[in-house]
């Protein structure tokens, strides 16, 4: 996959980011009528700083999206470049719709500690209170309560590293889903057993079967931790 480009003015820190839109022309209409007008936005970048020092720039791949989604228009977000040598960090935002977005070089390189693995414990609760209708028995809170604090306390000891994604949130980049298998149901149910009698396992093993997949409530979240490492916007 291409890597996005970018140019960096040193004299004055403007950067241009490099796209195939940059000859893209621009339609406005005047007197009713739609105009349209060629631009080059590379030259025109170029020509403004001309005899400055320009420096290309190439993104390393890391990016990090503090919140939202990549759907959404005004997000702001940070993408690692180098030059070849040395590392830097973009911002990339927005003032508003109409305008077209910005980069600006901020102190800082992108430090990712990996993943963290949460249960969604607020869908698990809602779920088996209010949504299981053909179970032949319904869990109180206490019960619910204590279900979910076994399972939390399940995937405490799995490693993150060996879960996959196989599902991604429409409105959180740092957050994927994956599907429980089957090792962690044998060790989920393995320790219900010991605090439920076997009607009430039974409805739990069915519960866990029916929502186990990677869009439903027992499904485990991935949440990306990524932090933001200060540094001399000089280095």
């Amino acid at each position: 996959m291409a890597r996005d480009k970018f140019i960096l003015c040193r004299n004055c820190d403007a950067i241009h980011h490099v796209t195939h839109f940059d000859k893209a022309p621009r339609f406005s209409v005047i007197g009713g009528e739609v105009q349209e007008s060629p631009v080059d936005d590379w030259r025109v970048f170029v020509t403004a700083h001309a005899g400055h020092l320009l420096e290309p720039l190439e993104a390393t791949g890391e990016r990090y999206r503090p919140s939202g989604s990549a759907l959404d228009p005004m997000g702001v977000s940070y993408i690692e470049v180098t030059n070849g040598n040395a590392r830097m960090l973009l911002k990339r935002t927005r003032t508003t719709i109409e305008e077209p977005v910005e980069f600006h070089r901020v102190p800082g390189r992108l430090d990712d500690h990996g993943s963290t693995l949460e249960i969604q414990e607020s869908e698990i609760k809602n779920e088996m209170k209010y949504h299981f209708s053909w179970a032949p028995l319904t869990f109180d809170d206490q019960k619910i309560a204590c279900f979910v604090k076994i399972f939390k306390e399940v995937v405490k000891d799995i490693n993150p590293l060996s879960v996959r994604a196989s599902e991604y949130s429409c409105t959180d980049d740092n957050v994927s889903y994956a599907m429980l298998e089957d090792y962690m149901i044998q060790a989920l149910l393995r320790k219900c057993a010991m605090s439920f009698v076997p009607a009430e396992l039974a409805f739990i093993q069915r519960f866990v079967d029916t929502h186990r997949s990677s869009s439903d409530v027992m499904a485990l979240v991935l949440r990306r931790r990524v932090t933001i490492a200060q540094v001399d916007l000089r280095e």
